[in-house]
């Protein structure tokens, strides 16, 4: 069958050989998850807990929608702060044809809007922190409450939404732009090291060691961000819980992750799974129920036949970001009751 198919006895060794091999790297897994099985059960039951104070606090979904008003009203501001500074300099004719005009703009104000740039970027992670610490300080007042009296929706324990915003603005501001202002520049520096990795890439031909080297590092790069990002989300919960500062927690909350590496690593895999489903569900159906609308409102008037692949599109990036946005608050939560 294989000969006929094309294949060759050497084909079929490698395939013979990944058969195996998958086997046993299930067989680990397995392993792995039997001795770890009281962490699994931790896991669970701490997503469990997760998805009841996510039912029981609907207006948690308020908060990213206040923090994008917030963060596109600075947006904007900071668009016309850019256009000010990049219009500082001699203005000469550019493309008669276009009647364009070209700005010779100096050194110091090409800084200028690079430090711009950057100061944007770090706003934009101080929001989202902000964001964060708001969900992390509603999910720790939710699991401190009182639990001995159900509520009207039959969940116990209750939430405080408000005094997590005050909590981010009164005691905690500069711990979370300090957490802010590390990702923010770490991203900078990424940026221009890979702006730096094309062109060594370009000049030395396309080199494949170089580009293999410029892979790696990029890979390293890319490991360091997500830790850091992880070792930021737990040191907020840490000064949420504790109301110590940013570095403490930071210290803390890494020890507190080394104790308990089998209970995050399980939580965090598990909530990733259901994050993803919902995710591509949330997506895939939005973008379903758009393009039945393009077909059975738009398409059946005669005279205006339009495409459906280019709006759909739009409908399911757009539903995958705000989804993203949301379903963001159950992970934030899961790690705040873990």
């Amino acid at each position: 069958m294989l000969a006929i198919a094309g294949y060759n006895q050497t084909t079929a060794n490698w395939l013979e050989a990944a058969y195996y091999i998958c086997w046993i790297l299930a067989g680990i897994y397995y392993l792995v998850m039997a001795c770890n099985f009281k962490s699994l059960r931790v896991s669970i039951a701490i997503i469990e807990t997760a998805a009841d104070y996510f039912a029981d606090t609907k207006r948690i979904m308020i908060i990213p929608i206040i923090y994008f008003i917030f963060g596109l009203s600075v947006f904007l501001m900071w668009i016309y702060g850019v256009l000010c500074i990049a219009s500082i300099g001699d203005i000469t004719a550019g493309n008669y044809s276009l009647q364009t005009k070209d700005v010779n703009r100096t050194e110091w104000t090409n800084w200028m809007i690079f430090f711009m740039c950057w100061g944007m970027l770090w706003i934009g992670c101080f929001i989202v922190a902000m964001n964060e610490f708001v969900v992390i300080c509603s999910a720790a007042s939710w699991y401190f409450s009182r639990k001995d009296i159900a509520d009207k929706d039959g969940i116990p324990g209750d939430s405080d939404i408000w005094k997590g915003m005050y909590w981010s603005w009164r005691y905690h501001c500069g711990s979370l732009a300090l957490g802010s202002f590390i990702l923010s520049l770490f991203w900078m520096i990424r940026g221009l090291f890979e702006y730096i990795g094309e062109h060594a890439a370009k000049a030395t031909g396309n080199n494949a060691c170089t580009k293999c080297m410029l892979s790696c590092i990029n890979c390293c790069l890319d490991c360091f961000d997500r830790f850091m990002r992880f070792l930021c989300t737990n040191a907020y919960i840490y000064m949420a819980i504790s109301g110590e500062s940013f570095c403490k927690s930071a210290l803390h909350a890494f020890l507190l992750v080394l104790k308990n590496k089998a209970k995050f690593t399980f939580v965090n895999g598990i909530e990733g799974i259901f994050m993803f489903l919902a995710k591509f569900c949330i997506s895939v159906f939005t973008t379903l129920f758009g393009w039945f609308l393009i077909e059975v409102w738009i398409n059946k008037t005669p005279g205006q036949e339009v495409s459906a692949f280019i709006p759909s599109l739009f409908i399911f990036l757009f539903a995958y970001i705000v989804a993203a946005i949301f379903i963001g608050i159950f992970e934030v939560s899961a790690n705040t009751i873990l």
